[in-house]
């Protein structure tokens, strides 16, 4: 009697939950200086905003530093994603991941858009869960990729919506439980690491300068991370037969190596 080849496994869905998540782990740690300084920088000033915002007496005043924090943070967190997508992206292809300043350029770029693609699907989403909350969680799966799409595609804001939209059709349940799954994760992160922070930083006698150190951090640490697992969604999607992270990449090196490295080449 022959024997009978084992019949190969079937390859595992493009977006399992474990799949994604396996996947953004090692792309978190891989880029998590990277990352870390990239957003914090940001939210360190979005901190300081708030931090005027609070000693700020007055209705006038108070309404227009609060108009202030407000487009700060919407404009600083849309930033903030830009630059992300654009470092996993050096990750997937497989080169050095560009300094902290290169990554902020990249993203000034393609600022515009990006603010433009956040307002539109911001109120939409937000109008549409204001409304019924169904119709709102569809809208925010369907758009979920527009940012990736922003940086990596080149497209402006409409036409990455439409793009997006193209992308989770056919896999919208998976999508919406991979994001589920991410923002449980980061809000509790946040949360617990938000406290932790604030409580150590309490016995400096400020409570004001440990709000702001516990935010800015949480932030940075946590965020990156849901970014991250989009990112991987995306590349799923676009090219589920290769590595989210390039098998052959370039030795990693610090941010302090590259600059150093850099600054000598300059002086030579």
């Amino acid at each position: 009697m022959g024997i009978v080849a084992a019949s190969p496994e079937p390859a595992s869905p493009p977006l399992e939950i474990k799949g994604v998540l396996r996947d953004t782990t090692p792309v978190y740690r891989s880029l998590f200086a990277r990352s870390f300084l990239t957003g914090f920088t940001v939210f360190a000033v979005l901190g300081t905003i708030d931090l005027v915002g609070a000693r700020t007496h007055g209705d006038w005043t108070l309404t227009a530093v609060g108009i202030v924090a407000t487009t700060a943070a919407f404009v600083g967190t849309t930033f903030v994603q830009g630059a992300l997508v654009d470092a996993v992206d050096s990750e997937h292809r497989g080169v050095a991941v560009p300094l902290v300043g290169d990554l902020y350029r990249r993203s000034w770029a393609r600022l515009g858009a990006l603010v433009e693609l956040s307002l539109r699907t911001g109120f939409a989403v937000a109008f549409a869960l204001f409304l019924f909350v169904v119709p709102g969680v569809l809208l925010a799966v369907r758009w979920a990729l527009a940012a990736p799409v922003v940086m990596l595609e080149g497209l402006g804001a409409r036409d990455a919506m439409r793009r997006s939209g193209e992308l989770v059709r056919g896999h919208r349940g998976a999508v919406f439980r991979v994001l589920l799954n991410v923002w449980v994760r980061v809000a509790i992160a946040w949360f617990l690491l938000d406290r932790i922070i604030v409580h150590l930083s309490g016995t400096m006698g400020h409570p004001l300068l440990s709000f702001w150190i516990g935010g800015a951090l949480a932030s940075a640490v946590v965020t990156p991370y849901a970014g991250h697992a989009l990112s991987v969604v995306y590349y799923r999607l676009t090219q589920p037969d290769l590595p989210v992270i390039a098998a052959k990449r370039q030795t990693w090196q610090s941010v302090w190596q590259e600059h150093d490295l850099r600054r000598d080449d300059k002086a030579g």
